[in-house]
């Protein structure tokens, strides 16, 4: 008996120690996991990104152009390495080098080799408060993008968010490897919304767009000259609200019969003088405003993702990304009573759900006016596009491509990063422009990086959590289980 209980006595004692050494370890263990994760976030906090889209990798286009890529090309990362995005741009930059190895990528900092920097601004023609700025050079030509490009700024807080890396970055790659840089004009005269307009009503972001598209953007004005210019590749009418004369649309039509291109962007409340211009191209032209109350937002706009199946849309449509569309009109085949119904050779684009109905003096403020349904419900066109054989007399195998979409609104600063709108603008001139490459996937995104912050009494709420209660609570369960046992 007394052997017994000395081996009960000591297998209790052993159980005691090992009950107390599991408490402590767990304490312990609870310590240290806190400090390091304050040490940690604390020193690497601006090397970790959350995303609302978890973009961790890069799209699909990136990865596209990366792949087809043959020519070599330097890229100087010059910046001050203290800075906070400089670590973003490093590795994301790595990422572009780990799929192709013909790039080559250089980081200098100005601040630690202060000669190397003079002969890069010398080199480059920076000015000496340039200093944080990535350079593509290639083919005897470079890009430059500037750290306040990598970002957005809340005019409201001053603070930066968006990390555009990406978008500017893939964009500088196309621009140096591509030999071509077509000419693109936008007409202008007539109350158009301005190219280079940074309010929230007009194209500066368009406009930064078509730069990065590698292309040359310039204005046109045809009421001081009666022609397009033969360099013009494409032709931008970007919702005109005071009439084209008869002789401006002659020089359109006449541009067009030699295989020109044209992208047409409606007013919500004029035709611009260019209905009669697309009747003859078989489109019929709307003076309507549609609604879709199945795909209505709070502020009125309308996102639509019925997509007709066409290169300009077909990534959107594989992607099931919608466009935000603001006071779209119709855009619709002329009726089969129009004498030039049967040479049309027009498709939609863009269509309604359902429920789609289009409403005439809808924005009329007149008392005496009410809305009436001009057409619908049902699926309505808010886009189209027009290839068409050019003149037989011209003997020319060029085709005349016309894209038309029912709203200008979408594609102003404030709407154009909404949905798929930078997405439809973007394959829309693609293929105007015989881009076909370009037309099979969809662009990156801006990467939103969001980070915790507390206040001082929130951040002391929440260090008496971690370092007191937690492991107070750890104890005092683990003190209760040995007194259980014990008993």
């Amino acid at each position: 008996m007394e052997i017994i209980q000395d081996q009960e006595e000591g297998f209790s004692a052993r159980h005691r120690w090992s009950g107390w050494v599991n408490i402590w370890f767990s304490i312990v263990s609870v310590l240290v996991l806190v400090i390091a994760l304050n040490y940690f976030s604390h020193r690497h906090y601006q090397r970790t990104s959350w995303t609302d889209n978890l973009q961790h990798k890069l799209s699909a286009r990136t990865e596209q152009l990366l792949s087809e890529m043959t020519n070599e090309v330097d890229i100087i990362v010059f910046y001050d390495r203290t800075e906070s995005t400089y670590k973003m741009v490093d590795e994301l930059l790595r990422k572009y080098e780990h799929i192709n190895k013909n790039l080559t990528i250089t980081s200098i900092d100005p601040l630690q080799h202060p000669k190397l920097a003079r002969k890069i601004q010398a080199k480059f023609r920076l000015s000496e408060e340039q200093n944080n700025v990535v350079i593509f050079s290639a083919n005897k030509r470079h890009k430059i993008i500037s750290q306040g490009q990598l970002s957005r700024v809340n005019v409201k807080t001053m603070e930066r968010s968006d990390f555009l890396g990406e978008r500017l970055f893939t964009s500088a790659l196309l621009a140096v490897s591509n030999s071509e840089q077509p000419i693109v004009y936008c007409l202008t005269g007539h109350g158009e919304h301005s190219i280079t307009n940074l309010n929230s009503s007009g194209y500066g972001e368009f406009g930064q767009l078509l730069g990065e598209m590698n292309t040359r953007v310039r204005d046109l004005s045809l009421q001081q000259q009666t022609t397009v210019p033969g360099d013009c590749r494409l032709l931008i009418i970007p919702g005109p609200k005071t009439e084209l004369n008869l002789e401006e649309q002659r020089s359109l039509n006449r541009y067009l019969d030699k295989g020109g291109r044209l992208l047409v962007l409606l007013n919500h409340r004029s035709n611009g003088g260019i209905k009669s211009l697309l009747r003859f191209w078989g489109v019929s032209i709307g003076d309507n405003t549609v609604l879709d109350p199945d795909n209505t937002l709070g502020d009125g706009s309308i996102t639509l993702k019925n997509y007709v199946y066409h290169p300009v849309v077909q990534a959107l449509q594989k992607e099931s990304l919608p466009v935000r569309l603001l006071l779209p009109r119709t855009v619709s085949p002329l009726p089969e009573s129009d004498p030039l119904a049967a040479k049309q050779k027009m498709q939609p684009l863009i269509q309604t759900g359902q429920k789609g109905t289009a409403y005439r003096n809808f924005l009329n403020n007149e008392n005496d006016s009410k809305p009436v349904v001009e057409a619908g419900p049902g699926s309505l066109p808010v886009a189209a596009v027009v290839e068409r054989d050019t003149l037989a007399e011209l003997k020319t195998d060029d085709l005349a491509r016309i894209i038309v979409i029912g709203d200008s609104l979408f594609l102003t600063n404030q709407m154009i990063d909404k949905e798929g709108n930078r997405e439809l603008a973007w394959h829309s001139v693609n293929w105007l422009l015989d881009r076909s490459n370009l037309l099979k996937t969809i662009g990156p995104q801006p990467i939103k990086n969001y980070r915790f912050e507390f206040k001082a009494n929130e951040f002391s709420r929440l260090a008496l959590i971690l370092i007191g209660i937690m492991p107070l609570g750890t104890l005092a369960i683990g003190s209760l289980v040995w007194l259980r046992r014990r008993t």
